[in-house]
C-alpha cells in the first residue's frame, strides 16, 4: 500500500475521525480523502503522473498535505522547497527537476515570476491561496470540480515520493530522491520507539519544507491514526496555550524554538500535564535545555538523529532521556549502523570514526546525480559525514562533522565534545566551538557560548570548570560571549560566520 492509500484506509476505518485542524477549521478523515482524490484528478489532468515532478513554494496548510497525498497517489514526486532561497538556488532546483507543475502562495509570487523567466519547458503554475494572481489559476478553482474518485494508479513502495534538496553547503543543493518505503519503515521506526497511537494529537509548526517536520510530526502520526494541528511558529507563549488548549501529545520543533518557549511569558505557568514527549531535530539539542524541561515540567524528548538522506536512523527510548541525556540513542529496529575509519574498516569499541548507515529508509540517491550517489553509499553503506562513538552501554554519542574536526599540534580535538563540556556549566545555554588556525599548532579551539538569562561568569570561570573535564590540549584557548548565535534555515549554528567574524589569532 503506497503512502497516498493511507489516507484512504483512514476514511474507510473511521471515517469521522479528526486528520487534521487549522486555526477553527477541522477536516475528519472522509473530508480529507475526498479532497486529496479531488486534488490528485485535477493534477492528473494538468500532467502529473507517474514519475513526474511537482514543487511546491508554500508554508505549513492543509492544502500542502493536500497536494502531498495527492502526489502520492498519482505517482508523482513532490519536491518541497524552502522559498526563502535565493533566486539562484530556487533555479537550480526547479531546473534541476524539470515539475510539469509549481504549486505557490502569493507571497512568494516575485520569485514564481522570476523562475518563469528563467526555467524553460511547460510548467503549470497554481496558486494556493484564495489571494489574487491574475496570470495563474488558483488550484481551489480546478479541484472544485474533479471528481472524488479514488485515482487508478499503480504506485508501489520502491517508486520515488519526494525529492528534498539538500542545503548546498558544499555546494549546489542536491536533490535526495525518498521513495515510498522509506517513508512507510520511517513511520514503522516511530511507532516501534515511542508508541504512537490514534490518541496522538501531533502540533505540526516546524516547516513542512524540510524532512524533519514532515518524517517526525506528520507521516507517522498519520500511520498511526492521529490527528494533526497545524500552526505558525509567530509567538512562542501561543504556542504554549495551543499546547494546553487542543491536547497536544506530542510535538516536533528545532531546538531554537524549545529555547523560545522556555523564554516566553507563558513559560511559569504552562501546564505540559498532557504532553507525552517532544522531539527535537535540526541541530542537537543543548543539554541543559532537554533537563530544563524535564525539570521544570516533567516533559521528555524523544531524542535520535537522522538525515534528509536516511529518515531516522537513532532514537533513544524515553526511559532512557534522562539518564543518556546528550547520547543520540542506539540504531532503530530496522537500519545498521556501523563506526569506521577513513579506509572502511569498523573502528575498535569506544573509538571514534565515521557513522555508515545501511537499512530501508536510506534514500534511492541523488536526482540526476550518479557521481554524487556513488560517493556517498561507497560499498552499499551511507557515509553521513558524521563522526561517532558507541559506549559500553551500546548508546551512540555524536562527536561532530568529519569536517568540523580541529587538529591541534597533531590532537584530534571534536568540537562536539568541547560544546558539551562548556554547556554542563549552570549558567550556558549553548556553546559553538570552532578551530582557530595557529602559527605553531596549526589549528587551537575557540568558543562561542550564550548564557541563560544574560547571567554573565567571566572567561575564566568558564574555563576553570573545564579542569578536570577536558584534556589540556582541548581547551579553548579564546572564549567569546554571544547573545545569539547566526543559524541557517533548519536551525543550525552557523560557524563559518562565527569564524569569520573573530579577529586575526596570532598563537
Amino acid at each position: 500500500m503506497n503512502i497516498g492509500e493511507w489516507i484512504g484506509k483512514r476514511a474507510l476505518l473511521h471515517p469521522d475521525r479528526p486528520f487534521v485542524k487549522e486555526g477553527d477549521r477541522e477536516w475528519d478523515n472522509r473530508i480529507f480523502e475526498n479532497q486529496v482524490n479531488r486534488t490528485a484528478n485535477a493534477l492528473a489532468d494538468l500532467g502529473v503522473t507517474k514519475g513526474t515532478c511537482l514543487v511546491t513554494l508554500m508554508c505549513n496548510s492543509p492544502t500542502f498535505l493536500e497536494v502531498f497525498f495527492a502526489c502520492a497517489k498519482l505517482g508523482g514526486i513532490i519536491v518541497p522547497v524552502n522559498a526563502a532561497l535565493s533566486l539562484t538556488e530556487l533555479t537550480h532546483i526547479v531546473t534541476d527537476c524539470a515539475p510539469r507543475v509549481l504549486v505557490y502562495t502569493t507571497e512568494n509570487r516575485d520569485k514564481v515570476d522570476h523562475l518563469k523567466t528563467a526555467v524553460g519547458g511547460e510548467v503549470h503554475y497554481l496558486v494556493a491561496d484564495s489571494k489574487a494572481a491574475p496570470d495563474d489559476r488558483p488550484l481551489a478553482s480546478l479541484t472544485r470540480g474533479a471528481a472524488a474518485t479514488v485515482p487508478r494508479v499503480s504506485v508501489d513502495l520502491p517508486d520515488p515520493l519526494m525529492i528534498m534538496y539538500t542545503s548546498g553547503t558544499t555546494g549546489a543543493p542536491k536533490g535526495a530522491v525518498l521513495s515510498h518505503g522509506n517513508f512507510l519503515f520511517g513511520a514503522i521506526h516511530s511507532l516501534h520507539s515511542y508508541q504512537l497511537d490514534a490518541n496522538c494529537r501531533s502540533l505540526v509548526v516546524a516547516p513542512l519544507f524540510h524532512i524533519g517536520a514532515l518524517a517526525a510530526s506528520v507521516i507517522p502520526v498519520v500511520y498511526a491514526g492521529g490527528a494533526l494541528v497545524l500552526k505558525s511558529f509567530d509567538n512562542p507563549s501561543d504556542i504554549i496555550t495551543c499546547i494546553v488548549q487542543e491536547k497536544i501529545t506530542f510535538m516536533f520543533a528545532v531546538p531554537v524554538m524549545y529555547d523560545m518557549m522556555a523564554k516566553a511569558p507563558r513559560w511559569p505557568v504552562a501546564d505540559f500535564s498532557g504532553v507525552d514527549f517532544f522531539i527535537a531535530g535540526g541541530a542537537p539539542m543543548p543539554v541543559p535545555l532537554i533537563h530544563r524541561y524535564q525539570k521544570e515540567k516533567g516533559v521528555a524528548f524523544a531524542q535520535g538523529y537522522g538525515m534528509t538522506e536516511t529518515l531516522r536512523i537513532t532514537a533513544l527510548d524515553l526511559a532512557d532521556a534522562d539518564r543518556k541525556a546528550g547520547s543520540i540513542g542506539k540504531e532503530v529496529f530496522h537500519t545498521a549502523v556501523r563506526i569506521v575509519d577513513d579506509d572502511n574498516r569498523e573502528v575498535s569499541p569506544g573509538a571514534t570514526g565515521e557513522l555508515v548507515v545501511k537499512g530501508p529508509t536510506v534514500f534511492r540517491g541523488y536526482w540526476n546525480n550518479p557521481a554524487a550517489t556513488d560517493a556517498a553509499m561507497k560499498g552499499g553503506w551511507f557515509h553521513t559525514g558524521d563522526l561517532g562513538r558507541r559506549d559500553a552501554e551500546g548508546f551512540l554519542h555524536l562527536v561532530g562533522r568529519k569536517n568540523d574536526l580541529i587538529i591541534c599540534a597533531g590532537e584530534n580535538i571534536y568540537a562536539a565534545e568541547v560544546e558539551r563540556a562548556i554547556e554542563q556549566h549552570p549558567q550556558v545555554a549553548e556553546a559553538a566551538v570552532v578551530g582557530l588556525p595557529d602559527a605553531k599548532r596549526g589549528e587551537v579551539p575557540a568558543a562561542f557560548v550564550r548564557l541563560e538569562n544574560g547571567q554573565a561568569p567571566a572567561e575564566a570561570e568558564l574555563l576553570r570548570f573545564l579542569d578536570g573535564k577536558l584534556a589540556g590540549f582541548k581547551r579553548p584557548r579564546k572564549m567569546w560571549f554571544v547573545e545569539e548565535f547566526p543559524r541557517n534555515r533548519a536551525g543550525k549554528i552557523m560557524k563559518s560566520d562565527l569564524k569569520s567574524a573573530v579577529p586575526s589569532h596570532r598563537g
